[in-house]
Parts: structure tokens; C-alpha cells; sequence
């Protein structure tokens, strides 16, 4: 019922994965990073994200050193959509 929040948490997810493949953390790194258990870090690495908010997801970016924008414009149709653009 939520695939379009299901699929920007997947892309936040894999986003947070290749950080923390570029940075060659472990998992118990990465956990004190993020400030959550090791576990959980595990299940984000299998792009298990949908336990976590799309607002946790953006915090964990942040922890990880990345800018996160936020852009709210009009939209033309009924209703709006929603987006990640990564750079």
C-alpha cells in the first residue's frame, strides 16, 4: 500500500550501504555511528530498511557525513509525489 515510500527507503538504504562500503566500516563501526545496534545495522546492509522511518534513514546519512536537502514545491496534478535524487 506505501511502494512509493517503500521505494525511497530502499534507495536511502542502498545509499547508506555503499557509504559505508566506501568508508570500510564494519558493522560494529557503523553501528556507533549511527548510534544503533549492530543487528540493525545488518539488516540496513540487506536493504532491510522498512523497520526504520524515512526520517531515521536521512539522520543515519547525516551521521555518516552526507548534506540531506529537503525540496517542497507545488505540484500540477491532484496530488504530490515523492522523490530521492542522489548526487
Amino acid at each position: 500500500p506505501n511502494a512509493e515510500q517503500e521505494l525511497i527507503k530502499a534507495r536511502l538504504a542502498l545509499q547508506i550501504y555503499h557509504i559505508i562500503r566506501r568508508q570500510g566500516m564494519t558493522q560494529s563501526q557503523a553501528a556507533a555511528t549511527l548510534g544503533i545496534k549492530q543487528p540493525h545495522v545488518s539488516l540496513l546492509m540487506r536493504n532491510r530498511a522498512g523497520s526504520f522511518s524515512v526520517g531515521r534513514l536521512l539522520e543515519f546519512l547525516t551521521r555518516l557525513g552526507q548534506d540531506v536537502e529537503v525540496t517542497v514545491r507545488p505540484t500540477r496534478r491532484d496530488h504530490g509525489e515523492m522523490s530521492v535524487r542522489l548526487a
